[in-house]
């Protein structure tokens, strides 16, 4: 323990430690030095071996003014009458972009705290191009707390797996029966492997979650349409909040905005699955200006 402690104080958010600027599903930045990744499937009491410098993990100055785009380009979201305690969904792996430029693009059933809006708490497994390999093409899995706004409490991970176009994705979010624990989970069915993040109540935000969100979101696509997945949808199947089908909310941010309209939209089908669209090449996007 007094090893692993002396390698979380190397890393995790004190302030002598501050490093890059890493953009993050739903939160914008965080100072590289903030984000902690859990093992696998762990139960993590960040308290228990992490000495937390909050004020380190604010907001960096200046962090809202990134050059590059973030944005919920399309989303369906739910606000529940009551804390959510569960939320399960599957999708498959779209195909890659058709060329990388610098863009990430995730897509992610995830909880969100106070507002469908980027910024809050989120727990959320997200499906992630570009995020950690800007070398070459690949989709990857993680799951994710952030604080996104106060950076109250550092950003943790469970580990990213490598996943491929086609494979089926299964994904849920709990909290246990005594409320102490949140686990965020995201398996690929066709390798077996998953990315598994159990994190203390107290230190996932200590919050309720009374939104759900099937999200996909985008830094750095802009209008470039060409750098969104070459296919043109992905749909979320099976779908459950609290043992139920939500009446979902769509939302198109992306679809009358010029920097970054690319036909952007969600719907909702009979059986309640949720599918959100896009156009991938710019000549096809009707751009309103």
């Amino acid at each position: 323990m007094a090893a692993l402690r002396r390698s979380l104080l190397a890393s995790c958010c004190l302030a002598p430690c501050l490093g890059a600027l890493v953009q993050v599903p739903g939160g914008v930045v965080v100072d590289s030095s903030c984000i902690f990744q859990a093992a696998n499937g762990a139960t993590i009491d960040i308290d228990a071996v992490v000495e937390v410098a909050p004020k380190a993990c604010q907001a960096p100055a200046g962090g809202g003014d990134e050059p590059n785009l973030q944005i919920y380009a399309a989303d369906a979201h739910w606000e529940s009458p009551q804390p959510i305690t569960s939320f399960r969904a599957d999708w498959l792996v779209p195909a890659l972009p058709a060329r990388g430029s610098g863009q990430v693009v995730y897509f992610w059933p995830g909880l969100k705290s106070k507002r469908p809006e980027m910024g809050y708490p989120v727990l959320q497994p997200v499906l992630m191009y570009g995020q950690h390999y800007h070398d070459q093409p690949q989709w990857e899995l993680q799951s994710w707390f952030v604080d996104a706004r106060s950076f109250w409490y550092p950003t943790v991970t469970a580990p990213s797996i490598k996943v491929n176009p086609g494979d089926h994705i299964t994904s849920y979010m709990s909290l246990s029966s005594d409320g102490k624990t949140w686990t965020v989970s995201g398996t690929d069915t066709a390798t077996g492997e998953n990315s598994t993040l159990s994190i203390a109540f107290r230190k996932a935000g200590r919050c309720n979650y009374t939104f759900a969100m099937l999200v996909n979101e985008n830094i750095n696509v802009n209008a470039h349409c060409d750098l969104m997945p070459s296919s043109s949808s992905v749909t979320f199947t099976g779908v459950e909040v609290n043992g139920i089908k939500p009446q979902w909310t769509t939302r198109a941010n992306c679809a009358d905005d010029v920097r970054c309209n690319c036909g952007n939209n969600a719907s909702v089908d009979g059986s309640g699955d949720v599918t959100l669209r896009w156009k991938n090449h710019a000549a096809t996007v009707d751009v309103v200006v």
